[in-house]
């Protein structure tokens, strides 16, 4: 079993230790502003970028699963277009950008919501076959193996090049943008990528 938390549009790196085993969606974490729950980070020609959904947070001290998305800012329209100038060129976006904007406009009330059900479609479209599923408010789990994530650092542009190259000639798993910018660019061999390599 992989305990896995939360994240929005999770990065490639994400994904690296889910080989054939069942995962539990971590839902009872203490928010981190530090971490990925609320933000993704893509890549366009002018180099590295983050965008965050916009959360109602009322204590520092909220759980991720009482975390709602607050509605009075466009952020949807603005991450749409973000994904389609940063990516709209890439050989597979056309085949993936739908479903994901189909997920983006259920207007979820909560953030670990949206992450959840991007998250099975992620899963879905890279054939990874492991089952998902919440975790339950009292942790039964005994055998787990837990995976937290931190902040990453992003550095140039010329390094997403380096990165991508390195990722697929199998020299090192440290791809540290979203999945989306790895489905945009190879489609359906994705998931092979990152069981392979």
């Amino acid at each position: 079993m992989i305990l896995l938390e939360p994240e929005y549009l999770p990065r490639v790196n994400y994904f690296k230790d889910l080989s054939n085993k069942n995962i539990a969606y971590e839902v009872n974490l203490k928010f981190d502003s530090s971490k990925f729950f609320d933000k993704a980070h893509l890549c366009n020609k002018n180099g590295f970028f983050s965008i965050r959904v916009p959360t109602i947070i009322k204590t520092n001290s909220e759980f991720q699963r009482d975390i709602k998305i607050d509605y009075k800012k466009n952020w949807i329209n603005s991450h749409t277009q973000s994904l389609q100038s940063s990516y709209g060129k890439f050989p597979y976006f056309i085949f993936y950008i739908d479903s994901i904007k189909n997920i983006l406009n259920r207007n979820h009330t909560y953030l670990v919501d949206l992450n959840y059900d991007l998250l099975s479609l992620f899963l879905d479209l890279l054939n990874f076959n492991q089952k998902l599923s919440k975790t339950p408010l009292v942790d039964i789990f005994s055998d787990k193996n837990t995976i937290f994530n931190t902040e990453t650092s992003l550095s140039s542009n010329n390094d997403v090049h380096i990165m991508r190259k390195d990722f697929f000639l199998g020299k090192n798993f440290d791809y540290k943008l979203s999945v989306l910018d790895l489905l945009f660019l190879k489609g359906p061999e994705s998931g092979f990528y990152i069981r392979n390599f």
